[in-house]
């Protein structure tokens, strides 16, 4: 299995420097005339390109998505989730620890900004109460239910 890249360029390139870079897990076979064949197992999703650049936002949710649909791929092996996520990650890197803690900031930033402007700021205990509540069931990802 190997990652195979389709980039294209922003629909209105000569304003915006924009790429997408779409990635496919793709498996290598032979048909039954014995010619070598290749056919896309899953499409992994797409990341966004400014300049020369992918913004950490952009990186850091592709990579979460990415995990999500190879560990939705029951064919897949742990061996093979651990390759393709290598070869993703050689051109996607994975956030560094700056990176993931000016993102954890700014989240904060932005809820405590809806927060005031709903008149419904947590206390300090609750939010505490959120964190662990986030440290303890860090292995799943719910959008339903925050609890």
């Amino acid at each position: 299995m190997f990652v195979r890249w389709v980039v294209r360029g922003h629909k209105n390139s000569d304003i915006a420097n924009v790429t997408f870079h779409d990635a496919y897990l793709v498996e290598s076979y032979r048909d039954d005339n014995g010619s070598p064949r290749q056919r896309t197992v899953s499409y992994l999703g797409n990341v966004r390109q400014i300049d020369d650049e992918f913004p950490a936002i952009e990186r850091g949710l592709f990579l979460l998505r990415t995990q999500t649909i190879l560990d939705s791929i029951a064919e897949l092996s742990d061996e093979d989730r651990e390759q393709t996520m290598e070869q993703i990650q050689r051109r996607i890197q994975p956030l560094s620890d700056d990176e993931v803690m000016i993102g954890f900031v700014n989240t904060l930033r932005w809820y405590y900004r809806w927060w005031q402007q709903h008149d419904t700021v947590p206390s300090d205990e609750e939010v505490m109460r959120m964190v662990k509540t986030s440290q303890q069931t860090s292995e799943s990802m719910t959008i339903d239910n925050w609890e």
